[in-house]
């Protein structure tokens, strides 16, 4: 291999390129985001954090990365950043948004899991957002108790009640979750619980899954308290079209951080050389790599080779 074409200069120029489109991330003006614009759409903004390993050792072998992702009609638009200083975080969140091309009177939708790193990017958007819980966690939650409760075996656990009871009632929890009812959850909480305890003295063989249904229950309910204000009429917003979960960006953490910054690799990582790297990631995705390199170097792209088959004699 040619020697200015080894390992070293192509990620010295990857991380070159990551700092120029840092750097034009931070220098455009985002003021657009201001202009009202005709036809509002429905806008969701979802986050969620990854880690790499750090090169450094010590205690905390490991940083945090903030990745995003914006939907507009369909499209997606993903973002990343290590760098999480609440200066340089506002400005590359502005620059985001900005090029997401969103007015100020748009309804705009944050999800995210509730994490507290997260719910503060809340108060570090240039737009009004409104904070929606991500249903994919909820669901998981639920899963934990189904798997539980259905090992229980059927039996009466009330006067006159039915066989299925417990089933039944966790089935009418799952309902009210789903069109965002929070009181009528709150009551089949309780009451679910009431049942768990009956079926603990009338069924003490199963014990375990009895104990651990009740578990991840008190779990479920203290995870939507925390997180009251984010829970919607899901069954509405399904039905709307909206998105209702962060698999989008669950999707873009595999693709920015897990492929190349953590899942199956053992390499180390800077904050700085993977936050530059993510950049071009990004671009890539965003489908602006071309666009950006076009505009420092306007000879890029226009180039065009002659392959063998299509060459044609001067003379004839």
């Amino acid at each position: 291999m040619h020697p200015r074409f080894c390992h070293v200069s192509v990620r010295a120029a990857t991380l070159d390129a990551g700092s120029r489109l840092d750097q034009d991330q931070i220098r455009e003006p985002f003021a657009d985001w201001r202009r009202i614009r005709s036809a509002p759409r429905t806008v969701t903004l979802a986050f969620d954090g990854g880690y790499a390993r750090r090169t450094r050792k010590g205690p905390r072998r490991n940083f945090e990365i903030l990745t995003g992702a914006g939907e507009i009609d369909g499209k997606i638009w993903v973002f990343a950043s290590a760098h999480k200083a609440v200066a340089g975080l506002k400005r590359r969140l502005a620059a985001f948004v900005s090029r997401l091309n969103i007015s100020s009177e748009q309804p705009i939708a944050l999800m995210t899991d509730g994490a507290e790193s997260l719910l503060r990017l809340k108060a570090f958007m240039p737009v009004p957002t409104r904070f929606v819980l991500d249903y994919f966690h909820v669901s998981m939650k639920l899963r934990h108790i189904d798997q539980c409760i259905g090992a229980v075996p059927p039996a009466v656990l009330s006067p006159g009640g039915s066989v299925f009871e417990l089933y039944d009632r966790f089935n009418f929890l799952r309902g009210y979750l789903w069109s965002g009812r929070r009181a009528k959850f709150e009551q089949s909480v309780d009451r679910l619980l009431e049942l768990l305890d009956r079926a603990e003295d009338v069924l003490p063989d199963f014990h375990r899954s009895i104990h651990m249904a009740a578990g991840h229950l008190c779990d479920l309910a203290s995870y939507i308290r925390k997180n009251e204000s984010g829970v919607v009429n899901y069954s509405r917003w399904r039905q709307e079209g909206r998105r209702i979960s962060t698999s989008a960006v669950e999707g873009t953490v595999n693709r920015l951080i897990g492929r190349r910054l953590g899942k199956g690799q053992h390499m180390c990582w800077t904050k700085r050389g993977a936050h530059l790297l993510l950049q071009v990631r990004c671009a890539v995705l965003n489908g602006e790599l071309l666009e950006r390199f076009q505009r420092w170097s306007p000879y890029i792209g226009t180039r065009q080779i002659g392959l063998p088959w299509n060459w044609v004699p001067h003379h004839s």
